[in-house]
């Protein structure tokens, strides 16, 4: 495979609820991305991935992540990483007062 660059304007955009979602690269071995939300916003729920490992690195914001199966909310801010394993739900939260950012990767794909 060759090395590609991918523009922030030519990737795959979607909406969850209140989170605006782009997709840089998806391969049979990795998919990666990022997420914005605004302030006080909330995305949707992502049902998980049934065989991949997904990490979530925070770039900018105090975000809580709410994972049902454990009941628990996972509180991430600029610099932390988390990482969800198979089968399990999540849903981001926004609690700061500016746009949180977060890059995501699935392996070995989504």
């Amino acid at each position: 495979m060759e090395i590609k660059v991918t523009a922030k304007n030519d990737v795959k955009i979607w909406m969850e609820d209140q989170e605006v979602c782009r997709e840089y690269f998806k391969t049979d071995k990795i998919t990666f991305g990022m997420s914005e939300l605004p302030p006080g916003g909330v995305g949707g729920i992502d049902p998980g991935h049934s065989v991949a490992h997904e990490v979530f690195y925070c770039v900018q914001g105090d975000v809580l992540c709410y994972v049902s199966q454990d009941d628990t909310y996972y509180h991430l801010t600029a610099g932390d990483a988390m990482l969800v394993t198979e089968g399990k739900d999540h849903k981001l939260f926004n609690i700061g007062e500016t746009k949180a950012i977060l890059t995501w990767s699935c392996a070995p794909h989504q």
